[in-house]
């Protein structure tokens, strides 16, 4: 069995599982593996899947089965927190992540569907096991542990220098949708660093005012503060006082949930009560262009002005 000594580095590098198409690229032929089945030396775990009799069935067996079962499987959530060394991830169970299709039904195994599986979500690593990077576990994981962990979790990756800020709001921005599980537990956790936070809205208010130049409207006043009834201080990212329109630049991250759609429609209130007339923009208006919303600040920026000159 010239096949031997591969097949034997086959079930010590993977805990004992080895697949239909590895046994056969190493050499061993279908009805080999059938009468290895039928002998006890191989057991079936999932189709295609064989774990070696010498091995024991445990978590780790369930993990690379998982994986080897669908090439496009990783795991992810808690046990790919653990993989990390993430605090915060106790949690018996093997997830695992996969695209909608069909999914591997083993014991133990708790399947996750996902219509977006981007490949700088998946770390492969030798012993046939594919995991979620550690940005993409942290967006995924707050579904289950919920968004206090998350932020305890958030900091001792941070700390440690498993993943930096940037890659992380690159994920989550990238998979951020309202329904998405893990999408508000990690805004949430985000949201807590207050400065970075600043810093991701700054950018795009930067973009803004680029193209508000461009466009050659009047310059606004940047962070301007409005005192309105009750001593309330509103901050609007670009006003024109003279006029009293305000510019707001939200950012669907941000602005998304239903608490922070209640605060910003009761600040514009308060603003229309002062008589103020605010306009709100989003990072998909500079995406499709910002001629169309500029022309029409614009045109409610010369008919305020006239309004008040009247």
């Amino acid at each position: 069995m010239e096949w031997a000594r591969e097949v034997n580095h086959l079930f010590a590098t993977q805990t004992g599982i080895v697949t239909t198409k590895q046994l056969c690229a190493a050499g061993v032929s279908l009805r080999s593996v059938r009468r290895m089945v039928s002998a006890g030396l191989l057991v079936t775990v999932l189709p295609g899947i064989f774990r070696s009799s010498a091995w024991p069935m445990g978590r780790e067996q369930v993990m690379v089965a998982g994986c080897l079962r669908n090439p496009h499987a990783a795991l992810a959530f808690t046990t790919a927190g653990q993989i990390h060394g993430l605090r915060k991830m106790l949690d018996s169970r093997v997830h695992l992540l996969l695209p909608h299709g069909s999914s591997p039904d083993l014991p133990g195994l708790v399947v996750h569907r996902c219509r977006r599986i981007d490949p700088q979500d998946i770390i492969e690593r030798e012993g046939g096991m594919r995991i979620t990077s550690v940005a993409r576990t942290l967006f995924d994981v707050g579904a289950i542990i919920g968004p206090h962990r998350l932020r305890s979790s958030l900091e001792h990756a941070l700390d440690r220098n498993l993943v930096n800020l940037d890659q992380v709001a690159e994920t989550s921005m990238r998979l951020f949708h309202k329904r998405r599980p893990g999408s508000r537990e990690i805004r949430y956790a985000l949201a807590a660093r207050s400065e970075w936070t600043a810093a991701v809205q700054s950018d795009l208010e930067l973009r803004v005012l680029k193209a508000m130049q461009r466009y050659g409207l009047p310059t606004p006043q940047l962070q301007f503060e409005l005192i309105v009834s009750g001593g309330l201080k509103i901050r609007f990212d670009f006003a024109w006082p003279r006029a009293k329109v305000a510019l707001e630049v939200d950012h669907s991250f941000w602005h998304a949930g239903s608490d922070e759609s209640r605060r910003d429609k009761k600040r514009d209130r308060l603003a229309t009560q002062a008589g103020w007339k605010t306009i709100r923009i989003t990072e998909d208006d500079l995406v499709d262009g910002l001629d169309d919303v500029l022309e029409q600040v614009a045109a409610i920026i010369t008919m305020s002005v006239k309004a008040s000159t009247a």
